[in-house]
């Protein structure tokens, strides 16, 4: 399949987050930033995985036309795949701590950005095919 003008941006986008993610999850401990509230880096960590996980869904949308249960399942997979592998190099690599709550945490993002995606198309739709 050819890749479209629509799909070729969201596929550079999707790998530029997945890399600025991948950059901020193995800075060192003391270079991240301390924010307000206790649980900050959880918020965090759901954050940027539900803006992946919408990238990725709109992505899979506009290339496969597959249904929404499987490109949420997709997306919800490969978010989980994405944030195990940094998880385990933070803790092997990058001496950093691996933590399963982080990984929860971005799934959960990823789960809720998937779920929300077609919402993502209904608003693309009203604003530029209106």
């Amino acid at each position: 399949m050819a890749l479209n003008k629509k799909t070729y941006i969201l596929l550079l986008l999707s790998i530029a987050w997945a890399t600025l993610i991948f950059c901020l999850c193995i800075m060192p401990a003391d270079k991240v930033p301390k924010l307000g509230f206790r649980f900050m880096d959880k918020a965090a960590h759901f954050g940027v995985f539900f803006v992946q996980s919408v990238m990725l869904s709109l992505l899979f949308n506009f290339q496969t036309r597959k249904r929404y249960f499987t490109i949420i399942l997709l997306s919800t997979l490969m978010v989980f795949v994405y944030g195990g592998l940094i998880e385990i190099l933070q803790a092997g690599f990058f001496n950093r701590q691996g933590d399963i709550y982080d990984l929860i945490a971005d799934v959960f993002g990823g789960f809720v950005g998937a779920m929300f995606f077609p919402t993502f198309i209904r608003l693309y739709n009203f604003l530029f095919k209106g």
